[in-house]
This record gives C-alpha cells, structure tokens and sequence, in this order.
C-alpha cells in the first residue's frame, strides 16, 4: 500500500510540473522582444506571431546611443501589399508623436518612438492578423524602412 501512495505521488508531482513547465513555454510565445540599433537594423528579419495567444506582449528596445530626434525607431504592423502606400506618407511633418506617418487604416498597429537605451513594451491583440496572409513590420523614421523591416510570420 506504501508503494501505491508513493507511486501515486511521484505521479501527480511529474503531472504538475509538465503542467507548469507547458504553461510556461505557451507564455513566452506571446512575448516578442525586438531590438533596434544606431545602425538601423532590427535584431531580427522575422517575428512569428501565435495566434492562440488572447493578447501578444511586444517589447521594443533601442539598444544605440543616439537620441529620438536623430535615431528614434518604432515598429509598425501591416499587410505587405500595404507596404508601398504606407511608406510613401511618411514624413517628417506628421511629427514624432504620431511616428511620422498619418493614422491610416491600413497601419495594424504602431508603437511609440523611443531613443538611444529606451524601450516600450505593448499589447497586440493577434485576432488583428489572419493566417495566411503576409505582413511585414517596419520602422516609419524617415528613411529607416529602408533597412529597418522584416516579415511577421503568423
């Protein structure tokens, strides 16, 4: 009878722990964490986005030295076949705060412009994307787009 109970035992602790071990790896594939640089590169070409998730934690980070004014970096979330319409209104004169782009309704989403050793962290909410369709992510400074995008694998 000893035996039964630290069977049943040794059972249930093995249960728990693959529970919480599972539950764990299911939460850190809804957080991303993305770096941009100085040199006006994100750290990566690829972000894959799990669906399952009921909300996706982004954080962005600028890992240079230089300040917003002169290397601010944001990360913006839309269709690709959007790409060339979205990029051709970014301007300078739709200032900074509103990441110099227009609202659009084409842009899912857009973060907040951070400078040298500065980071955000946002919700998304990933319903917003749809499985098998291509979307791409960017930076909307003036002129980083160009360097600073990569592909949102969903």
């Amino acid at each position: 009878m000893k035996l039964d109970i630290k069977n049943t035992l040794i059972k249930l602790i093995l249960t728990t722990l693959i529970v919480l071990n599972v539950s764990y790896i299911f939460a850190e594939e809804c957080k991303i964490v993305i770096s941009g640089s100085d040199m006006m590169k994100y750290d990566s070409k690829e972000i894959n986005i799990d669906q399952n998730c009921d909300k996706l934690s982004v954080t962005l980070k600028h890992s240079g030295k230089l300040p917003i004014n002169a290397m601010g970096h944001n990360i913006v979330f839309l269709e690709t076949k959007n790409l060339q319409k979205i990029i051709s209104k970014i301007n300078m004169s739709h200032g900074i705060d509103n990441g110099f782009i227009p609202e659009m309704e084409e842009v899912l989403f857009k973060s907040k412009m951070i400078g040298g050793g500065q980071e955000t962290t946002f919700e998304v909410d990933p319903k917003i994307f749809t499985k098998g369709v291509d979307y791409t992510y960017l930076c909307s400074f003036p002129g980083h787009f160009a360097l600073m995008q990569g592909r949102l694998k969903i």
